[in-house]
């Protein structure tokens, strides 16, 4: 008999609020893959393999169950990059206990499973000519975090390539964040299809 499938997970946490996009101040929990196949030179999260887990699915549940105390019912499921490990039994375990699954990817690999909720954060400044976006992918919603390799004909080509009722432009935060943020919102103002996100968990301070 064969061995659940472990998946290599660097991180489990909340209760907590998501703290961008459409869904910034609901409250959730946070299932955070290990491994990405971008590497963008900003990037704020720790997703190397050092530190992490090997967990099944039902590991992956009972914990997710232990944190969620308040009963939020939300996973958010990041990386990393989660597509290069969701799947089919690991979407049916989560679903099986009650949550209903956002997930954030960079837009370059097709889901293995569906999700209720997904956002494409798409990063091609990083692809490096080894990676595109995936042509079908069912965005829920598109936040495109805005350095300098973000400009109005960028978010044009997204709204193109697309469907979806929900937009963001969010500042990088790296040393130049003021920056950012200014050109953030002059793109927000050009084109109003698209508001402007703030990572609210790091305003006020929660995980």
């Amino acid at each position: 008999m064969s061995r659940p499938k472990p998946y290599v997970v660097k991180e489990i946490f909340g209760p907590t609020l998501q703290g961008e996009g459409a869904h910034a101040g609901r409250a959730c929990v946070f299932l955070r893959f290990a491994a990405c196949n971008l590497a963008c030179t900003w990037c704020d999260t720790d997703f190397r393999a050092d530190g992490a887990e090997h967990l099944d699915a039902d590991d992956i549940v009972a914990r997710l169950r232990e944190v969620d105390r308040h009963h939020s019912g939300v996973v958010v499921v990041t990386g990393g990059e989660p597509t290069l490990q969701w799947d089919e039994p690991l979407a049916r375990a989560l679903f099986a206990a009650g949550f209903r699954v956002h997930m954030e990817s960079n837009g370059t690999r097709p889901l293995q499973a569906l999700v209720d909720w997904l956002t494409i954060s798409p990063k091609p400044q990083f692809h490096d000519g080894r990676f595109h976006l995936h042509p079908t992918l069912p965005a829920s919603e598109v936040k495109v975090i805005v350095d300098d390799t973000v400009d109005e004909a960028a978010l044009v080509a997204y709204e193109a390539r697309y469907r979806c009722e929900h937009w963001f432009v969010q500042p990088c935060q790296d040393d130049r964040y003021p920056h950012h943020l200014a050109r953030a919102i002059d793109l927000a103002t050009r084109r109003p299809r698209w508001r402007l996100s703030l990572q609210l968990h790091k305003v006020i301070g929660v995980p």
